[in-house]
This record gives structure tokens, sequence and C-alpha cells, in this order.
């Protein structure tokens, strides 16, 4: 990596800014205040120095950019220069001008001209690799406050692009909250981390950092992963659309819900129903919290306090994985077990096939023994049990066309 320093003007940082990209993807989102981005103002206004950016050279002739550190100094000189905020109503004159509630183009043409021409110190890296960037990145934050799912979402590895995808999902367009500084992917992270785990487990971020070291070179079609995606597939469909109870405290809880029993439990064909059944849920939570004491359901009481303290600790997690169960089988109780063998044997197979006379049972035709399908008539995935009586001849075609089991 080569390091080289030159001045930019403002006025030429803003003219060429469609080459400098601000928000790469290991770069946090704006979160600077109007005061701060008014104070950065004022400091140029003032001819103060700030600190040094530093831009990674992707491509020559053109010249384009992407900011490594400076892009919050970037967007508020931009935004001020478009217009979009004014400096403090309060703000002292500056050699003799006033500019106190001024918008740039309100400024006296001196101060523009003083202020189109302040140069940034600007580094500029090339011959760069990813890693030594994102390196670059996190040892240029050090100072600052980032967030730890800020500090996972900059690292190098294939972990950390997939939760990145994952945070794209279109179940979060359902939650009743922002992806504020990365919130989807951090519960993404959460889902993955319990996800790859056999049993419940803490998602506590020194977890999730082990397991974003520990999964560099994750693989996005294997097991693990195709898991996450099916449960988070199936709570799109319980909730596909804008859902006001789904909070950031539960969407974990109801993701292991769905992790717990979606392999033994036959889930297929009941979204409808866990949808309604959560959001009663969550109205009787509601009306008991505003209860007296002495009234409140004390099992009610310890799940608020579960939702309140040490959300990612395993005794938190456990015990609302456990109370919510509970609460779904007691208002929803005619949710089927899966039969616990999915495929029929060899004996079943020739039974079904003499029964129907080898003929498929929807479209009539003759099958071959060898070319046959046994198929659940009520499917497997909704508690159909694999047994002679629910089983079928269908021709492949048949059965490929009326979906999988």
């Amino acid at each position: 990596m080569k390091i080289n320093k030159k001045p930019w003007p403002l006025s030429t940082a803003y003219k060429l800014r469609d080459r400098i990209d601000t928000n790469p993807d290991y770069q946090r989102p704006a979160v600077w205040t109007k005061s701060q981005k008014q104070l950065l103002i004022e400091s140029i206004l003032r001819e103060y120095d700030i600190p040094k950016l530093y831009w990674r050279e992707v491509s020559v002739k053109p010249d384009k950019y992407e900011v490594v550190d400076g892009q919050q100094r970037l967007r508020a000189i931009w935004e001020f220069m478009d217009g979009s905020y004014a400096l403090p109503k309060d703000l002292d004159p500056i050699d003799g001008h006033e500019v106190a509630g001024k918008t740039y183009s309100d400024l006296d043409s001196d101060m523009i001209i003083l202020f189109d021409q302040y140069c940034l110190d600007v580094a500029v890296l090339t011959d760069t690799e990813e890693e030594e960037v994102r390196e670059m990145f996190l040892r240029l934050q050090n100072g600052t406050t980032l967030k730890a799912q800020e500090k996972r979402n900059a690292r190098p590895g294939k972990m950390r692009d997939f939760v990145c995808e994952l945070a794209k999902h279109p179940f979060f367009a359902a939650v009743n909250f922002d992806n504020t500084r990365f919130t989807y992917d951090h519960i993404a992270a959460q889902m993955c981390c319990l996800s790859l785990s056999k049993e419940i487990c803490n998602i506590k971020d020194r977890d999730l950092n082990s397991m974003y070291e520990n999964n560099k070179d994750f693989d996005a079609q294997s097991s693990g992963a195709k898991r996450v995606q099916r449960i988070l597939n199936y709570l799109h469909a319980v909730f596909p659309r804008k859902t006001p109870e789904l909070k950031r405290y539960n969407v974990i809880s109801l993701f292991l819900l769905i992790k717990t029993l979606i392999d033994d439990y036959a889930l297929s064909g009941r979204e409808d129903d866990i949808c309604k059944w959560f959001i009663d849920f969550e109205g009787r939570r509601a009306a008991d919290k505003k209860k007296d004491a002495e009234d409140q359901d004390s099992k009610l009481v310890v799940y608020h306090e579960k939702t309140a303290h040490s959300t990612d600790a395993f005794d938190s997690l456990e015990f609302r994985n456990r109370f919510l169960i509970e609460d779904l089988f007691a208002h929803v109780p005619d949710i089927a077990q899966k039969d616990g063998r999915r495929d029929f044997d060899e004996s079943q197979r020739i039974v079904i096939y003499r029964r129907d006379g080898g003929k498929c049972q929807l479209c009539g035709v003759e099958c071959d023994w060898n070319n046959w399908h046994a198929d659940h008539k009520v499917a497997w995935s909704k508690g159909g049990k694999t047994s002679v009586e629910n089983g079928q001849v269908l021709c492949p075609k048949c059965n490929l066309s009326k979906g999988g089991n």
C-alpha cells in the first residue's frame, strides 16, 4: 500500500463528488448531528485545521475514490454547499463578516471564496488490498465511538458478507424499528450465531466477534446458511407486511422459536395462526403491564424482565423460548408433530403400489415399478404420517408439479 498526500480545494471536492464514494460497505452510515456539522463549517470559515482525510483510489482516468476516513466531514461540507442547513443563529462574526444563521449561498462573496479555496488535507491510498483498507479503517476509528456491529461490518471475511446480505432479507421490512447503525446486521449476526449452534447459546458481542473470526471462509451455500435463510423465509411468510408488534427485543425470540420447532412440527400452512397468536400475545403482555403489581401475571412479569435485561444471554434466551413455546401451544394446540420418518420403506411402497394398481392417483397413467413416487396425501410438512393409509402412487410429473411434502 502506498500513501500520497495532496491538497483538495473544497470547490474541487464538491464538483467531483460523483467520483468520491462516501459509503463503501465497511463504512458506518451518517451519524453526525446538525450541531456537529455546523461546528465543522465554522472551523473552515475561521481557517482552522481539520483532521486529515483518507481516500482509497479505486480507478484512474477518471480518478475515482472511496472514503476510508472522513466521510462525516465530507457529507457535512456537501450538505452545507447544497443549502441543506444554515450556520447557528448565535454565531459571532468572522473577520467582520456576519455569518449567523446563513446558508452557503447567503454568505458574503469573500466568505464563499474563502470557503471554496479551503484545502482538505487528503491522504490517497493506492495499490491497496481489501484487507489492508479495512484494517486501516478500524485503526483510524479507534479514537471515535464505533458500535460493535460497525466494527464487525468493517471486518474482512465471508461471514461478514453473508450477514450483510442477510440483513437485506425482506422480513426486515416488517419490523417496527429502523436500521440505525447496522441494527439489522446485528440481529442477522445473532440469528446466524443461533442457527450455527445446535443448542441455545449466548449471542453477546464477544460471541459474534468469535463467529466472524472463526468463519472467515463461511460457505453461503452450506447447510447452516440455508437453515438461517429458511427460518427467515418462514418468518417473512408469517409477517408479510409491516407489523408494529415486531420490536427489536422480540425478533430474536421469534427466530429462536421457529428454529426450535421448524424441523419437528408441521408449521407449513400455519403462518396466519402463528401471526395471530403473536399479535394476541403482545396485546396480552401489554395489558398485563398496565395492571397493578399485585394483579399482574407472575410469569409474564418474569418474561418482562427477561426482555429488558441481558437479552443476549443464554439464560434469558432459554427462558423466553420455553415461555413462548408453552404459550403458543396453549393457544394453538393443534399444531401437529411431524412423523419421525419421512420416507416410505420398501414394504410400504409395495403395498401402496399394489393397492393403487400401479396407477397415478392424479392423472391415471400407469407407472412402471422403477418410475413412480410414493407420495403423502397429507403433506409430511403439514403433519401427514408416513403410513400406507396416507400414501399414494403418483407419476414423477404429477408429484413434482404438486410440490414438496
